[in-house]
């Protein structure tokens, strides 16, 4: 039986279970009738539960019009289908550092968005922490060369250090903004804008040290 983050309910267990036994022994799969005889239900119920594990991605179908197609999808596969968005490294939230990209990849599901545009930046330091933005939280990043005013950016300075702030053009210069009261703006003449943030991701109860 495939193991996967996405959580079943009993009866989704009980589908799933069945179709795979019957592949089993009969080398295809059982019609949504003969799963909801098994399990006496009937055959609207059965469809909504194959549905929701197709769309968990325990299920799928190898002929999405044959009737006896669907085929549980082995853990080692689920694994490869799962998203993921580049981390490309770390990104500071205080003094500017040194900017580095260590390409990784970070497992995301679902909820958040993904494509060759978005990618994850890793916070360190504290100076965007009322934006909510804290020391070893993860960033969703749209990747930008132009920004509006009061958008929060990762900036790259004359010196290739990378900061988090908010970012507001003043006539000719620029000026990244912290969102800490203890700290001050950088203003600068030149900035690059490597992208905007779109979204955040917390691990509660964990920190980076």
């Amino acid at each position: 039986m495939p193991t996967v983050d996405a959580p079943l309910t009993e009866r989704q267990h009980q589908v799933l279970r069945f179709i795979e036994e019957y592949r089993r022994e009969n080398g295809i799969a059982p019609t949504l009738e003969e799963v909801g005889r098994h399990l006496r239900v009937h055959r609207v119920t059965v469809f909504g539960h194959v549905e929701e594990l197709i769309r968990k991605g325990y299920l799928e179908k190898a002929a999405p019009l044959a009737s006896r197609s669907l085929r549980v999808v082995a853990a080692s596969e689920q694994e490869a289908k799962r998203p993921t968005l580049p981390l490309l490294g770390t990104i500071a939230a205080g003094s500017p550092l040194e900017a580095i990209e260590n390409p990784e990849a970070i497992d995301v599901d679902d909820l958040v968005p993904s494509g060759p545009d978005v990618y994850v930046l890793k916070v360190k330091g504290d100076s965007m922490i009322e934006d909510g933005i804290h020391d070893g939280d993860w960033i969703l990043v749209q990747r930008r060369s132009t920004a509006r005013s009061g958008e929060t950016v990762v900036a790259v300075l004359d010196g290739g250090e990378a900061t988090l702030k908010r970012f507001y053009r003043e006539g000719s210069r620029f000026r990244l903004e912290p969102a800490n009261r203890a700290l001050s703006p950088i203003v600068t003449d030149r900035v690059e804008i490597r992208g905007v943030v779109i979204g955040l991701l917390r691990r509660y109860g964990k920190r980076s040290p």
